[in-house]
């Protein structure tokens, strides 16, 4: 779902009929909004470094990876002053330490310094770091790979049964607990598809019993569960349609091409035009002030394309019939 709200902030590239420059010399400008543009659909925010040309008068801009920046120190006001910056968070000693860098517009750029432009989304109470818009759905996406690991151990066990075991003696209360502890950490959870459960007796007398014990009743459950997790993750991705993330749905070429068209348009006027005109806002401040004039992103003709394959799968459809 990201990779495809990515695809659609991003279109059909910068127009090209004009100039803008570029953001540095190793990157144009394409490239640099699908970079800030995943950031932004993943973290939901973005940022990238600010440094003063030799003429003195233009800057170049270089994307820096969102996760690894971390808020430094803030004045009295709230306005961020300086930022640090991280390859990996675990190791902050060293020659791995982390470097600070000045924030956007907290003093007078200097040539050759960086330094970083942050934006994130406004949330009440979030006065640092922002939230993702899926983050309504992060329980439902963290159940969707506990259920994928679920089906992965099942197939790895051959998809045996469930199996009871009632053992023929009763240790001490120490040994019933440290036995009991390692098998729950073995196969209870995720982990624990198709696994066993272990009984003590209460005497010699009494042989190990084995007894299959199959949950197909849960099958179920299991599909209600997945079409649960499936509809959360879609509604708070702001999805229309689960076809404009190459989902399967009502809507499809071969079916209803009026309903992917209209689920098309409507998420792209409330959701992907905001994220995109964020991103250019922000650029464009930079863009103009070396000298070129707004960047413009071209959006894809998604529309006529599926009506003009609509219309030529009906066309054939007729000549068939005929």
């Amino acid at each position: 779902i990201i990779e495809n709200k990515v695809t659609y902030i991003c279109g059909a590239g910068v127009d090209d009929s004009q100039y803008y420059g570029q953001p540095n010399p190793n990157c144009y400008w394409d490239m640099l909004i699908e970079k800030l543009a995943k950031d932004y659909a993943t973290f939901g925010g973005f940022c990238f470094q600010v440094i003063l040309n030799e003429n003195g008068k233009t800057v170049s801009l270089f994307h820096t990876d969102f996760s690894k920046i971390r808020v430094g120190q803030v004045n009295e006001f709230g306005i961020y002053m300086s930022f640090f910056i991280s390859n990996d968070w675990k190791k902050t000693t060293g020659q791995y330490a982390p470097i600070e860098i000045k924030a956007y517009g907290s003093e007078e750029l200097v040539k050759g310094t960086p330094y970083l432009f942050y934006y994130k989304d406004y949330e009440p109470s979030l006065d640092y770091y922002p939230v993702p818009a899926y983050y309504s759905a992060l329980n439902y996406i963290e159940a969707d790979g506990l259920l994928g690991r679920f089906y992965r151990n099942s197939i790895n066990n051959g998809f045996v049964p469930s199996t009871i075991i009632t053992m023929p003696s009763n240790p001490t209360e120490e040994q019933k607990e440290q036995f009991q502890k390692d098998i729950e950490m073995s196969y209870t959870g995720s982990n624990g598809a198709n696994s066993i459960v272990v009984l003590w007796g209460e005497s010699q007398e009494i042989k190990p019993v084995v007894t299959s014990y199959t949950a197909s009743n849960n099958a179920d459950l299991y599909n209600n569960v997945d079409e649960i997790i499936f509809q959360k993750i879609i509604s708070a991705h702001r999805l229309t349609s689960p076809t404009l993330a190459g989902l399967s749905g009502s809507g499809n070429l071969s079916g209803n091409a009026n309903e992917i068209i209209n689920s098309y348009i409507l998420y792209n006027y409330t959701v992907v035009h905001k994220l995109r005109r964020r991103i250019l806002d922000t650029l464009n401040q930079f863009v103009i002030n070396n000298g070129y004039s707004k960047l413009q992103i071209m959006d894809f003709d998604i529309v006529a394309e599926i009506q003009n394959q609509n219309v030529k799968t009906t066309s054939k459809i007729t000549v068939e019939n005929e």
